[in-house]
């Protein structure tokens, strides 16, 4: 495959995407905020819409090396580094790929990364076992990335990512435990 076909593909899912929520989806309070943002930066509302595609979709073109570090009009915040806990809660969930679809870690973080758009950094823990695999990634995924996910694939085996329900029992016991140590 291709980079110009790899490309279009992203920009064939990015395109229904949009399709999708504006033709479900209220937007008022959201073109309200970009124009009152646009106006707020002195941004037109074209650039203003290029930055929250990037925003939402870094990975969506390859990274071009740049010669000078852009002009930035808002401070970012800058990331912690103690890890991808760091920046918020985690989630877990089971992909319904593992070992014996003889898949990688490398294979399964290139997908979460291609497909949702999330960075790297922030993918916690992943746990390959023999049918399926846990992954825990930040809390608040939106609907339509969770949607995605479901129907991407690593070769020919669907994700069918679901979200797994924390275990009240494991995490009983375990706070027990804890409190049994240090008690």
């Amino acid at each position: 495959m291709n980079a110009f076909s790899a490309e279009s593909r992203k920009e064939d899912k990015f395109k229904r995407r949009l399709q999708r929520i504006v033709s479900e989806e209220d937007l008022a309070q959201q073109r309200e905020l970009i124009q009152r943002t646009a106006a707020e930066l002195d941004i037109d509302l074209l650039t203003c819409a290029a930055a929250l595609v990037y925003l939402s979709q870094p990975n969506l073109y390859p990274a071009h090396t740049h010669t000078q570090q852009p002009r930035l009009l808002v401070p970012l915040p800058q990331p912690h580094s103690r890890g991808p806990h760091a920046n918020g809660k985690m989630v877990r969930y089971r992909l319904a790929v593992g070992s014996q679809h003889q898949i990688s870690r490398d294979d399964i973080q290139a997908v979460l990364v291609e497909e949702s758009g999330v960075d790297k950094k922030r993918i916690g823990r992943i746990d390959i076992r023999d049918t399926y695999t846990l992954v825990e990634l930040p809390d608040g995924m939106p609907a339509d990335i969770f949607q995605l996910l479901t129907e991407a694939s690593i070769g020919p085996h669907r994700l069918n990512i679901k979200r797994i329900k924390p275990n009240k029992f494991r995490q009983t016991r375990n706070n027990n435990q804890l409190d049994e140590e240090n008690g």
